[in-house]
């Protein structure tokens, strides 16, 4: 499994694992993934992907998958990501950019 990040006009918001760079662009696609984009928002209230724009895929830089891994970590830490129920701890993304909600990073269901 590889990270790779999702930017949006340049920015990078969403850090996720896939196998290759095409189950990462298929990861993206996904109604659902496409959806929390739209739902979630800035501290601005601004949705982090207005539905228009190209989302582009990206192999994750080393400080970027660092920062999913701390993430990750802490997730597991925290119970969220559960190993003894079978959570893959693969299916962790997190947003790089600060949104309106308690968590940065959500698990994959």
């Amino acid at each position: 499994m590889q990270t790779y990040v999702a930017s949006i006009g340049g920015k990078a918001v969403l850090a996720f694992r896939a196998e290759d760079a095409e189950q990462a662009r298929v990861i993206i696609n996904e109604n659902s993934m496409r959806s929390d984009l739209q739902t979630l928002t800035d501290l601005n209230g601004k949705p982090l992907w207005g539905g228009k724009s190209p989302i582009e895929v990206r192999e994750a830089s080393k400080a970027q998958h660092a920062e999913w891994e701390k993430s990750r970590d802490q997730a597991i830490r925290d119970g969220e990501i559960d190993l003894n129920a079978g959570h893959d701890p693969d299916d962790w993304d997190i947003y790089f950019l600060e949104i309106s909600r308690s968590r940065k990073g959500r698990r994959r269901t």
